[in-house]
């Protein structure tokens, strides 16, 4: 799909990236909104603004509308005495695409260029957490099972 860019995201594209995090959410999923669209617009553009050291977002881009994002989080580690300025832990996390660019590699090319930025910047591990549906994806793009790699669910 050449007609469709990857590309850092934009502060302007904050509300973009909101809808498609609503239409995953409330639309596909059926999960009962705590607020208006506007008020998770304006949620979705606070956490990008507050958070530029610890998240990064992409989007795909067509004729000028955003179509898809993913996001990567990067959790700092203490320093280690042979990495005395510590690295991080890099996480995907939110990869969506509009159901019209499905199946044409736009969220394998999402990805891909946040594995290429974790890369860049160090990142010591890349994990997620993925969905049946995402799984192969994350497999074909070299991601495997970390045996000790646990995780406790919160007491409800």
């Amino acid at each position: 799909m050449d007609d469709v860019v990857i590309r850092a995201s934009r502060p302007e594209d904050m509300a973009a990236v909101a809808d498609l995090r609503w239409r995953w959410s409330v639309d596909e999923d059926g999960a009962d909104p705590a607020v208006t669209p506007e008020r998770h617009r304006e949620a979705m553009a606070a956490f990008a603004r507050e958070h530029p050291d610890s998240h990064r977002c992409v989007v795909a881009e067509r004729d000028g509308v955003v179509l898809g994002m993913a996001w990567l989080a990067m959790n700092p580690r203490p320093p280690a005495p042979h990495r005395p300025h510590g690295r991080f832990a890099a996480e995907l996390q939110t990869v969506y695409v509009d159901p019209a660019l499905r199946g044409r590699g736009v969220a394998g090319r999402l990805v891909a260029r946040l594995v290429e930025l974790a890369d860049e910047l160090g990142a010591e591990r890349i994990v997620v957490h993925s969905s049946i549906v995402g799984e192969t994806l994350y497999r074909r793009l070299g991601f495997g099972d970390a045996r000790l790699l646990l995780q406790r669910p919160p007491e409800d």
